[in-house]
Parts: structure tokens; sequence; C-alpha cells
């Protein structure tokens, strides 16, 4: 296995990514790499000259985005054309970390050929910064979807499906796919669920709500085909 760089080392997927093989992977801090400085990204990349960028770093709050974007558009836009300019300067291969609500929810089991629709804000940044990597043919995106080893909320869907899953699961897959060699667009699932069935499994206390019961917008059915 070759030399791997990896945005978002900190955050649930960079950690996990981590833990599964450590010593290939360079992981630098945001304020050892802050993405939205081109010049820290060239710094950091071309000092590694790594076989693959996995750029998993991201802004993911999707209720705080739809009042104010401006953190999700310096992180999830700027940054991404920022870490692309330098594979594309470079010529390294660029894995994204895409997500499934760049779907619109209304039909669920979508096809990596499918159209896009996002429908708040933070799915419209990583909209927006998937297309803008699809530009470069030494690229992957991968859409994918997960949550922490345990579930982090008190309250969940019992009408929102999905096929995301926990992150010890997802992790070895995205990481396998980013190894393979492909190049376009991959959705990397599991089956299709209830978020709602997805939290029992791991908390059997969770407390059921209803898309309607909250104050921003979520897509119904954000559920993947595998493949690409």
């Amino acid at each position: 296995m070759n030399k791997i760089f990896l945005t978002g080392g900190s955050g649930v997927l960079g950690r996990e990514i981590i833990k599964i093989c450590e010593s290939k992977i360079v992981a630098p801090t945001s304020r050892e790499c802050n993405i939205r400085s081109e010049f820290d990204v060239f710094r950091e990349i071309i000092k590694e000259m790594p076989s693959v960028v996995i750029h998993a770093a991201a802004c993911t709050n999707v209720k705080n985005a739809q009042s104010d974007s401006s953190e999700c558009i310096m992180t999830n836009v700027l940054g991404t054309i920022n870490v692309l300019n330098v594979c594309r300067l470079l010529n390294i291969k660029l894995v994204y970390i895409s997500t499934d609500y760049v779907f619109d929810g209304k039909e669920g089991e979508y096809r990596p050929e499918d159209p896009i629709n996002p429908l708040g804000n933070y799915a419209k940044t990583k909209a927006s910064a998937e297309l803008i990597v699809r530009t470069y043919e030494n690229s992957l995106v991968v859409r994918t979807s997960f949550y922490p080893e345990s579930f982090p909320y008190e309250l969940a869907c019992t009408d929102q499906w999905t096929t995301k899953d926990y992150v010890d699961i997802i992790a070895p897959k995205v990481l396998s796919e980013a190894l393979s060699g492909k190049l376009g667009v991959i959705h990397v699932a599991s089956k299709r669920r209830t978020v709602y069935d997805i939290a029992k499994l791991r908390n059997e206390n969770i407390l059921p709500t209803t898309i309607k019961d909250l104050n921003f917008p979520i897509p119904r059915d954000t559920s993947l085909l595998e493949g690409n």
C-alpha cells in the first residue's frame, strides 16, 4: 500500500481510517494544513507526495448551515477547490468523500448515475464540491454516510430511510474503494433501513420522532445502491 494523505483525520471517518492503516497515512491537523489555504495544502501534500489524497474534511452541521452557510461554503467548497487544485497540479489521485444528502430523498435506492438535487445548504455545498471534483479525471467521488460507533442523538426518525451505517462498518469499505484504482462516482452503503432501526441497534433507549417534527430540511429517503 502506498502513502495516503488524509484531510479530516480528526473527524469521525478520518479517525476510523487511521485506525485501520495508521502506518501508511499522513493526516496533518487543521492547524498544520488549513484546507482554506491553498498554500497550506500545497506545502503539506508536496512534502509527502502521496499516491492518493482522501479528502474527508468537511463542515457537517446540517442544522447550523441553514441559518449561516458561510462556514460550509468556506470549508466544503473553497477547501475542496484548494485540495483539487493541488492534486491536479501534482497529478495525484483525489478521493472526495461526498454524502447521500446530494439526493432530494423523493425516490430512494439511488444509483451513482442518478441526477442529484440537494435540499439544504449543507447538502448544496457538498454537491457543489462534488461537481467540481468531477472535472478532474484522476478522481473518485465516494457517496456515503455514517454515524459514530454509537448513535449520537436522543431522537431518531421512524420515517426517514437510509443506507447509512456505523463508521466502523463503513470506513473499511471506503478505504478499500479509495485504494481500488476506481475513478468516477461510487456509492458505499449498507442495507436500507429507517434511521430509528439503525439507532436501536446500539441504543435501545432511543426515542422515536418524525421528519415533520424537525425544524430543518432533511430528505425522506437517501438510500443508495452500492457500486459504480
